[in-house]
């Protein structure tokens, strides 16, 4: 019978798959794929095109035709598409699958209340809900939890409201290989594979070979199991569960295998990366390349299910009896009119794939619970592993830490101050820019990585920063301000974000003071505040050297040819705070800006122009122009910053009335340049919603220690 199905999803994997699924079932139905994935830095939703090849691919359909229309739109832009679609039948798949817990369940309940509100206009005689199955951990209040649940409680309202029968169904995590495809990565394996691949990249970077001598140690498997469920086995049950017509309204979960042992799926998932993953007892001892995976490793962990008689127990079905089981330990119960039948397995049984071998679906309409997919052979995980780490290598797209390199800075020269001024462009986002302010001496590679996360979403601007080059009059706090000026100018912009690497920072802040109204935020990156005279005796050993060096240089400049051999900047950053662990590998210095640190120190000239060009920085009184600033502030700090004080910056952010400060650790000084997935999202988050970005990003890895009033957390 020739029907219209509208499956709307934050997934566009598990979306997708579904939408297979009914193409392949019935030659007349035809499919609305409501993309609604969200794009962020590191993980970059798929357009349309990508979407309708996957799902064409999925159901082996060369050409779908007109069967498959594919929409993709923002999650709170969904409203307006809706508007102009009718469906027979409504899926709304909202796995709750985000890195970001907070942040995923706003998108899915922005997606979903606009899916509810549209129902009675769709025109639909059935609704199907799709959520977790109560593995989203958010902590011990679980407000995230109760949030995907009264999702259900309002889907199932909203059905009975409108006449239209209705399904809750609950998916646990998947495997699928198309995931970093999509930019997606769901709990469990794909966070570990992430997690392998994000450590090797930000190692390798540094040290190539390093793998080849070290292995990897990781705390706290022992005892935990994955559930390793494919997609396409999960779409299959999704779709015997809520698709079959003339079955009764309930609550129905995914069947899954039982959990494959987390040390086994480490050993194969380091293998693929060449990794040697070694388990051990405890952290103790851990390297900080170790205590790096094991923060990344830490919902991995959260998620994962406990070896043993109970826990082992798989996730079950629809009951045998025909009823549903109860909503999951912990959920608040349906409503009462919720409390149905449960749907009976219905349709054809799934194609086997030949890595992962599957049991006999039961017969349509027996009343029997569909029996369970066995575990994922070895030989599958090495397939599927396999593949996803090829597409890292090649990509690096849901890894975070590569392969955006390919949006390049578009340079072009404005006259400012009677001299040329080189300014640097991309992408063209919304709103106003992200200006970049460079440090003292700098040029643009250090923010190349960064400035290419965030080129897909925003417009950014940076600037050459003049004053020791040696055609350069001797340039001051004051005319860094004067050409911060005419950037804005040349750009176009009344009004933008400011983002303040270095020394940067101390020329954002005075410019907000003398610009207020030009200011959208601030956000500091690794900033210095040295001040004379104010935060004394918290200088890292670097800045203490350079300190002197200056001074020494701005007073006699003779000295400077003797001085240039005093300074190492390239090997400062590795020991962090006075007391703080060895950095190890990750205090070496990229390869990649190996001839960037060395600009301010190439030659004598251009070093005495830097040392004074810092000491009038130093003079500037930041703090007093801090507690003037209303605009929001983010300071993005580093563990294992040797190089600007990660204690001074805490105590400037108490200056600034709205100051956030979040602190990467095991990072060092040029976080931006080794993590610019992370620091991008940071900057992303925050620019769109500056009080709530310590919930928005909340990872193992990131530290928040400040809040709107200026506190310790």
């Amino acid at each position: 019978m020739p029907q219209r199905v509208l499956i709307a999803g934050t997934s566009a994997l598990l979306a997708g798959r579904l939408a297979a699924r009914y193409l392949t079932a019935c030659d007349e139905t035809e499919v609305v794929l409501l993309s609604a994935a969200v794009s962020r830095p590191g993980a970059i939703a798929p357009d349309r095109k990508e979407i309708a090849s996957f799902v064409a691919q999925s159901a082996r359909l060369p050409d779908p035709g007109g069967r498959l229309t594919v929409v993709c739109a923002a999650p709170g832009a969904v409203a307006a598409e809706l508007g102009a679609l009718t469906a027979d039948q409504v899926w709304c798949v909202v796995p709750g699958w985000d890195r970001a817990p907070v942040r995923g369940a706003r998108g899915d309940a922005a997606l979903a209340g606009s899916v509810l509100a549209a129902l009675p206009a769709l025109g639909a005689v059935g609704y199907v809900h799709v959520g977790p199955d109560g593995a989203v951990d958010d902590g011990a209040a679980g407000p995230v939890r109760r949030g995907y649940r009264e999702l259900e409680r309002r889907a199932v309202e909203a059905c009975l409201d409108a006449g239209v029968a209705w399904r809750v169904l609950r998916t646990p995590p998947v495997l699928d290989d198309q995931a970093p495809v999509f930019g997606e990565c769901p709990p469990g394996a794909h966070r570990l594979l992430w997690a392998l691949h994000a450590v090797r990249t930000e190692v390798e970077d540094r040290v190539p070979d390093w793998f080849e001598r070290h292995p990897l140690r990781v705390a706290g498997a022992a005892g935990l199991g994955l559930t390793l469920l494919p997609a396409e086995r999960a779409a299959e049950e999704l779709w015997r569960a809520g698709a079959a017509g003339g079955l009764p309204d309930g609550f129905a979960t995914v069947p899954a295998p039982a959990p494959v042992p987390l040390t086994e799926v480490l050993a194969r998932a380091g293998a693929v990366h060449g990794i040697d993953v070694r388990p051990v007892a405890d952290r103790e001892g851990l390297s900080a390349a170790d205590r790096l995976l094991d923060l990344r490793l830490a919902d991995v962990r959260a998620q994962a299910a406990r070896l043993g008689n109970a826990a082992e127990a798989p996730v079950p079905g629809p009951l045998s009896d025909g009823t549903a089981p109860r909503a999951g330990v912990g959920a608040p119960d349906p409503p009462a009119a919720a409390r149905q039948p449960a749907p009976t397995a219905s349709g054809q049984p799934p194609a086997p794939s030949p890595a992962v071998p599957e049991t006999a679906a039961p017969p349509p309409g027996s009343g029997a619970s569909p029996t369970l997919a066995t575990p994922l052979s070895a030989a599958g995980q090495w397939e599927v592993f396999g593949r996803v780490r090829a597409y890292q290598a090649v990509a690096g797209r849901a890894a975070g830490t590569a392969g955006r390199e390919d949006v390049t800075l578009r340079r072009r020269t404005v006259e400012a101050a009677g001299r040329p001024l080189a300014v640097y462009e991309a992408g063209d986002g919304d709103g106003p820019p992200l200006v970049v302010l460079n440090a003292l001496g700098q040029g643009p590679g250090f923010l190349t990585r960064l400035c290419a996360r965030l080129a897909p979403h925003h417009r950014v601007v940076t600037w050459q920063v003049r004053g020791t080059e040696r055609d350069d009059p001797p340039w001051r706090a004051g005319d860094q301000l004067d050409d911060l000026e005419a950037v804005l100018d040349a750009a176009g912009a009344d009004r933008a974000h400011l983002l303040g690497w270095c020394t940067g920072a101390k020329i954002a802040t005075a410019f907000q003071r003398r610009r207020p109204d030009a200011v959208a935020s601030l956000v500091f990156l690794n900033a210095t505040f040295r001040q004379n005279g104010r935060w004394d005796g918290m200088d890292t050993k670097y800045e203490a050297d350079l300190a002197a060096v200056c001074r020494a240089l701005d007073r006699s400049p003779a000295k400077a040819a003797r001085m240039l051999g005093l300074l190492a900047p390239g090997a400062a950053g590795g020991r962090g705070s006075p007391g703080a662990r060895d950095a190890g590998v990750l205090g070496v210095l990229s390869r990649a800006l190996a001839d960037e640190v060395r600009r301010p120190f190439r030659d004598a000239e251009v070093l005495v122009r830097y040392a004074r060009q810092l000491v009038d920085l130093w003079r500037l009184d930041s703090a007093t122009q801090a507690a003037q600033v209303t605009a929001p502030v983010l300071f993005v700090c580093s563990e294992f910053d040797g190089i600007s004080s990660p204690a001074r910056a805490r105590e400037a952010a108490r200056c600034f009335p709205r100051a956030r400060y979040a602190e990467l650790a095991v990072a060092g000084h040029y976080a931006p340049h080794d993590r610019p997935a992370l620091v991008a999202e940071l900057i992303t988050e925050f620019v769109r919603a500056p009080d709530e970005v310590a919930d928005l990003v909340r990872y193992a890895e990131i530290t928040w220690h400040i809040d709107t009033e200026g506190t310790a957390r």
